[in-house]
């Protein structure tokens, strides 16, 4: 090295050059011991990430390479892309530590001096004795939890000043202020310029696609999004706009905007990130998975059979070969990562997903059905298995509560239209990104969190039924509607969205909810939303309906136990109960503004013109013997009989009908009617009298064996057919 070599490697550093792209540029052979040296700290690391940076703490034993380990460490972290590598290496009676960091804020000068060491920030080494390398490890580990410093604040990054628009602004003036200033959102105050929401352009154009030009904007600003003081560490504000997929974030000083962090501003402070990036991809490589995704294949495997592992793998290759991107989405990626089952298979195709889904279809050996208009498909393969497959689009709405007009477009716009974060994760399923988990609208956190949240402020305007949705969901897994979702529940509530859906989608909904295991809270819930109203008007929330529901979930529970092998509309059972504080004009409105099918409707009706009838004849009546019972409620629906165990207050009266579903039903005489004939009765009328005899002498427990029968029958048919007649009649 000559002094002209150390003068210009001081212009250049004057100048602003960047030792770590050096370094990254030096490449250099490893020779065999190396390679094993360099494998082993690779089997023993492990990879910890703080404060959304990726560290790889490793340790090794291998002591007969003897070279620069400080190289070998440099080359682990060129190999796995990481922000800092801390290697810990046993060399006979001491541990050599060394530190290799792409990151200031990670500085592991300061974790070298802490071992007696020395170095920079970057680039660091130390020579521990009398000490195990467990101990070394431990002590590592303490370190990098206790000792990341922040390193850039929001005052560093922010835009100032932030230009802001009063919370009396109309949707139309926001919309020219956006124009003017060239933003895509701004930070809304209120008139005493204390910061009060976000509003952005993407909300602006559909409120005035809606024709909601005049609406103010505090009706329609987002009001919980991230905000953050000068003081906050960037990466706290770099890990919540990724995670929330925000791009914009308000800076405050005591509710008073300061400043504001933009996309352009988070990209300028890491535009090392983005040139590291680039510089990857110009080699042919890939850049490091961003932080909202991870690869779940494990869980895949772990909790799918292996017929639908397989089944997933298949369309992923078919993809593959038919150059489009497939992922599942919605629901089934939802439980998966909640650990609930859920087969139900919804692929979304960036491409011509009706096209694939004939290929698929072929592959497997199954049927499809194709619904061009919107780019969708079903294919049912042998055993009945469904999967819907459905072209990537986005969406738009024509009117407040229409249905969605379909365009193509790109898995992000394609999730974009889900209806609550949890629901818009999706995985890849072609082969070289298998597993592949994309989150970009921050459903992980809020499954994590458990809250149920919206994806824009005009997506219950959009879409009433989603209201129905979030209650639904809120009450399927434990979670809670987020602040702001509630706020645009109660805004679409007081619009009166709900009115102009048609009946047959409110049904669909309102059954799906009614459906649910145990639906008692999410109806309570309604009615504290003030959604019942919309059911009808006069339906409004009840203690006396809140305690029927109890008793229908008892009812039901102990239906469900006696295996009768006879399915049952649950959700008509709890619709009764709704029903019946109703008068019944009101219940017949309801029914035609449902659109109620006739055969669920016909239930309806009878439970309500004769639910009453009936128990206060079976109440007026304690005494009542078996068959008399019997013949009351057999030619009742299911339904109607658990409406009636749970709406009786008289425990006989519950006895009797608990005895229907137990025994009377099961109850048959033993002869047929060949016996009948053997016995020398001709067919006839008279054969109806004998059975309902028989029947009644089984249920009231007088004939106990067929022998007790056919006494009966002889006694009957010695007599005159006029007799029996008249002994039927007067029974």
């Amino acid at each position: 090295t000559t002094p002209r070599d150390l003068e210009a490697a001081a212009y250049v550093l004057r100048m602003g050059a960047d030792l770590t792209a050096v370094t990254d540029t030096l490449k250099r052979p490893l020779d065999p011991a190396q390679i094993t040296l360099l494998n082993d700290l690779l089997h023993n690391s492990e990879t910890v990430y703080l404060d959304g940076r990726k560290v790889l703490l490793t340790t090794s034993t291998y002591d007969r390479y003897r070279g620069d380990y400080a190289e070998i460490v440099h080359k682990l972290a060129e190999l796995e892309g990481l922000d800092a590598v801390i290697a810990a290496i046993a060399l006979d009676d001491k541990v050599e530590i060394i530190g290799r960091s792409r990151r200031a804020e990670i500085d592991v000068g300061q974790l070298a001096r802490r071992f007696g060491g020395g170095g920079h920030a970057v680039a660091a080494a130390a020579t521990v004795k009398g000490k195990t390398l467990i101990e070394i490890r431990e002590q590592l580990t303490e370190w990098l939890t206790a000792r990341i410093e922040a390193h850039l604040l929001a005052g560093h990054v922010m835009t100032v000043p932030a230009k802001v628009v009063t919370d009396t602004s109309t949707a139309a003036e926001v919309e020219m202020a956006l124009t003017k200033y060239g933003v895509n959102a701004m930070p809304v105050i209120d008139g005493r310029r204390r910061y009060r929401g976000l509003i952005t352009r993407e909300t602006i154009q559909k409120a005035l696609f809606h024709h909601l030009q005049s609406k103010p904007v505090k009706d329609l600003m987002q009001t919980d999004a991230y905000t953050a003081a000068s003081e906050t560490p960037f990466r706290d504000i770099e890990s919540h706009m990724l995670e929330r997929n925000q791009r914009f974030v308000p800076i405050l000083d005591r509710s008073k905007v300061i400043g504001v962090i933009t996309r352009t501003d988070l990209l300028r402070a890491l535009h090392r990130d983005v040139l590291a990036a680039a510089h990857a991809r110009s080699k042919g490589n890939e850049p490091p998975v961003s932080r909202h995704t991870r690869n779940v294949r494990g869980q895949l495997k772990a909790r799918l059979s292996d017929e639908l592992y397989t089944l997933l793998k298949s369309a992923g290759e078919l993809a593959e070969r038919r150059n489009v991107s497939a992922f599942v989405v919605g629901g089934f990626v939802r439980d998966l990562l909640l650990g609930r089952p859920n087969l139900d298979l919804d692929l979304v195709i960036e491409g011509d997903g009706i096209a694939y889904a004939r290929a698929l279809s072929r592959e497997l050996h199954g049927t499809v059905e194709t619904h061009d208009r919107f780019g969708t498909a079903v294919i049912t393969v042998e055993g009945g298995r469904k999967l819907d497959i459905a072209t990537a689009r986005t969406e738009y709405y024509e009117y407040p509560t229409a249905l969605p007009t379909v365009e193509r477009s790109s898995i992000k716009k394609d999730l974009y239209r889900r209806d609550f974060t949890i629901n818009t994760l999706a995985i890849c399923l072609n082969p070289t990104q298998f597993g592949v988990l994309l989150d970009f609208y921050g459903g992980q956190r809020d499954l994590k969190d458990g809250i149920i949240r919206v994806l824009h402020s005009l997506s219950f305007v959009e879409d009433p039924t989603r209201v129905f949705r979030a209650v639904r969901f809120e009450h399927r897994f434990g979670f809670r509607l987020g602040k702001e979702t509630l706020s645009l529940i109660k805004g679409a509530v007081k619009m009166d969205l709900f009115h102009r859906l048609s009946g047959s989608r409110l049904l669909t909904e309102l059954v799906l909810l009614l459906s649910e295991e145990e639906p008692r809270q999410a109806i309570v819930r309604l009615g504290e939303l003030d959604l019942l109203r919309f059911v009808h008007p006069k339906l409004k929330p009840m203690p006396q309906v809140g305690a029927m529901l109890k008793q229908i979930e008892d009812a039901l529970d102990w239906y469900r136990l006696l295996y009768l092998d006879r399915p049952i509309e649950a959700w008509l059972v709890y619709y009764m109960a709704l029903m019946d504080v109703l008068p019944a004009d009101a219940v017949e409105e309801t029914l035609t503004r449902l659109t109620v099918p006739q055969r669920q409707a016909t239930k309806i009706r009878v439970a309500r013109a004769q639910a009453r009838e009936l128990l206060r004849r079976l109440e007026r009546r304690p005494a009542l013997r078996p068959s008399e019972a019997y013949h009351m409620l057999r030619n009742l629906p299911d339904e109607v009989r658990l409406f009636l165990i749970a709406k009786s207050r008289s425990d006989g009266v519950k006895r009797q009908l608990s005895a229907f579903f137990t025994t009377y039903q099961h109850v048959k005489p033993t002869m047929t009617g060949t016996d009948l004939r053997t016995l020398g009765v001709k067919p006839g009328p008279i054969y109806t009298i004998i059975f309902s005899r028989l029947l009644d002498g089984r249920l009231n427990g007088e004939l106990t064996s067929e022998a007790d029968e056919r006494t009966l029958v002889l006694q009957m048919i010695k007599k005159p057919q006029r007799t029996a007649v008249r002994k039927q009649s007067g029974r």
